[in-house]
């Protein structure tokens, strides 16, 4: 049984597992056959990263022209972090760019990276005629992006490439405003997986002989499909909790129940305790320091914790303390996984589930 729910690669063992997604797929192979931008947007946990791997691997498959230079940008907090890492791939293209993520320092002005690369794209060009440059760029922050798209979105346009960008849902007000806004000519967002893609996906994970505790794995997968079909992530998660020792008997009840308790709670926050739940879930244990949080949220560490109450008023969050050798523990916190999180009662208390 496959049900890690890490990002799908571009290779053919990680693609026979993808499911769904056929519309996106086909209304970004058109939006880039045609020379147009494309904007992914959704969820962390939404399957953004294993999308574009799929559209590589397709077009590497059908041997399209088109080359693509890859870039997980969440670390960029300026069009200067997200230029360099940008030129970085179009350099490397066989390696996934990391300039963001080591920490370098930009060594130019962004208008002087864009000069670079424009000229970077133009080798590119000319050393293989009919090859056609795609800069594909995960994750994009809203500083960096309404910098890079938004400023500076005539400059970027005069390079002759087309971008396919995605960004978290909670991301997107801060950035895909005018003047950005038009220059993705496409957008695709990504919605929850129907019933029978939810399915599929899990039939696809599981081998013959695969255990599923007390229930059949057709059972199994029923009882998945029928209450996690927000995320691939929130499927694959309860689909463990199923399957795993932990979730037998009584406590494989409290698995489906906390999770439908866990999102009744979450629709009951503010808005900005929605985006952090997003974000926690997709970073796991977390400090309210924590730089990864802390960029992708665009907050000070005083306003994480000041909406980390919120969570954890509502008994949404784990916390415990991790002893860094100096001073206090630092506090960690991570979103409920459904079996612990418990049964709502109709009169909004919640009994926490057994383990």
């Amino acid at each position: 049984m496959r049900l890690s729910a890490r990002p799908l690669l571009d290779n053919a063992a990680d693609q026979g597992l993808f499911v769904g997604r056929d519309d996106e797929l086909d209304r970004i192979e058109q939006s880039l056959s045609t020379g147009l931008n494309c904007l992914v947007v959704g969820p962390p946990g939404s399957g953004k990263t294993s999308l574009v791997r799929a559209v590589i691997y397709r077009s590497h498959e059908a041997g399209d022209p088109l080359r693509f230079s890859h870039v997980r940008a969440n670390g960029a907090q300026s069009a200067a972090d997200l230029l360099t890492a940008v030129l970085a791939a179009v350099r490397k293209p066989r390696r996934l760019a990391s300039v963001v993520a080591a920490g370098l320092p930009p060594p130019n002005s962004p208008l002087d990276l864009l000069d670079d690369l424009a000229q970077e794209i133009g080798q590119v060009r000319r050393a293989e005629p009919g090859v056609i440059p795609v800069l594909v760029v995960e994750d994009v922050l809203a500083p960096a992006g309404s910098e890079v798209f938004g400023a500076l979105r005539d400059e970027v346009w005069e390079i002759d490439a087309r971008w396919l960008v995605t960004t978290p849902t909670s991301q997107l007000s801060g950035w895909v405003r005018p003047p950005a806004e038009v220059f993705f000519e496409t957008r695709v967002d990504l919605g929850p997986l129907t019933a029978q893609q939810a399915a599929e996906l899990l039939r696809r994970r599981m081998e013959p002989g695969d255990p599923a505790g007390e229930e059949s794995p057709a059972e199994l997968i029923a009882a998945a499909t029928d209450a996690a079909r927000e995320t691939p992530r929130r499927l694959l998660e309860l689909a463990r909790e199923l399957a795993g020792g932990s979730a037998v008997g009584g406590a494989r009840l409290n698995a489906i129940a906390g999770l439908e308790a866990r999102a009744a709670a979450v629709t009951e926050l503010t808005r900005p305790a929605r985006m952090l739940v997003q974000e926690l879930e997709a970073l796991g244990w977390s400090s309210a320091s924590d730089e990864r949080l802390l960029a992708r949220m665009g907050w000070t560490r005083p306003r994480v914790i000041q909406v980390m109450a919120e969570l954890q008023d509502k008994g949404l969050v784990d916390m415990r303390e991790e002893s860094t050798g100096r001073g206090r523990p630092r506090k960690l916190y991570r979103l409920k996984p459904p079996t612990e999180f418990g049964v709502r009662k109709p009169d909004g208390s919640i009994v926490p589930g057994s383990s």
